[in-house]
């Protein structure tokens, strides 16, 4: 063999070689390029998953705060629940206690009511007895007016200038149905021999109202009674306490008022007694 020859066997062997190299080359270049995929892929799944890490490591803090949040409301529900329970016993210490305050005062109150009713029972007896006592102090002081005013009047008259000549007291005349009854009645005469029948209405306490009764009972005494019939009659209103200003009123009417005096009986409007002369 020639050195042609064998150049050429050593160009094909190097070229083989280089192209087995080339190839290998290229199957690492290949594998290079596939590790450095490789390595870009699991850089960003490394990437991915730091995000992911710190994502889920946020995630966790604040998963912890709200625990953590939610550990404290929950111990504050405890201790509202725990408030709320010793209201509640508290409470119902007070219902208790209200319950036996209510019982008492229910219990006092029928004790009361029976108090009451006894004390109204009592009342009522005193009321009858006092009504009673008032009706017997009332008929009494009545009769005290009359047994004062009655026997005195007929002095009275006579310090005025009549004389007695006939006297009733306590008259009750007219039928049945129509009686009247007078407190006092007499029949006078004056100094100059003129007859006259005063008639007396006696009281504890005068008032205006008793001179329109003084009135009726005078017009018809002499319906009822005939011995003043035709004759003059003046009337006398007597009383312990009469009303202010009465005197003018009263001599209008031309009543005679008569009070107790300084010497037992007298006059405060005498001067009416010029209207019957």
């Amino acid at each position: 063999m020639d050195m042609r020859e064998i150049k050429n066997e050593i160009k094909r062997e190097i070229k083989t070689e280089l192209e087995l190299y080339q190839e290998k080359v290229d199957h690492n270049t290949k594998e290079l390029e596939l590790l450095k995929q490789i390595s870009t892929d699991n850089l960003m799944a490394s990437y991915e998953l730091r995000q992911s890490v710190e994502s889920l490591a946020q995630n966790d803090l604040k998963l912890e705060k709200r625990l953590e949040a939610l550990t404290q409301n929950v111990q504050r529900l405890q201790e509202s629940q725990e408030t709320l329970t010793q209201s509640v016993q508290e409470l119902e210490k007070s219902q208790e206690s209200l319950t036996r305050n209510v019982q008492r005062f229910q219990d006092e109150m029928k004790e009361f009511k029976d108090e009451m009713k006894e004390f109204k029972d009592e009342m009522k007896e005193f009321k009858i007895e006092i009504n009673k006592k008032w009706g017997e102090l009332a008929n009494r002081l009545g009769t005290l007016a009359e047994d004062i005013f009655g026997p005195g009047i007929p002095y009275l008259l006579k310090s005025l200038g009549y004389e007695t000549e006939l006297y009733f007291f306590d008259l009750g005349v007219g039928p049945k149905g129509r009686k009247r009854q007078y407190d006092v009645l007499i029949f006078a005469r004056s100094e100059q021999g003129k007859k006259k029948v005063f008639v007396a209405e006696v009281k504890n306490q005068a008032r205006t109202e008793d001179f329109n009764q003084m009135q009726k009972s005078l017009e018809a005494l002499p319906e009822l009674f005939e011995p003043v019939r035709g004759k003059t009659i003046v009337p006398i209103l007597a009383a312990f306490r009469f009303p202010e200003n009465i005197e003018t009123y009263a001599s209008k009417r031309g009543v005679l008022l008569v009070r107790m005096g300084g010497e037992y009986l007298e006059p405060l409007n005498r001067e009416v007694l010029e209207r019957y002369v």
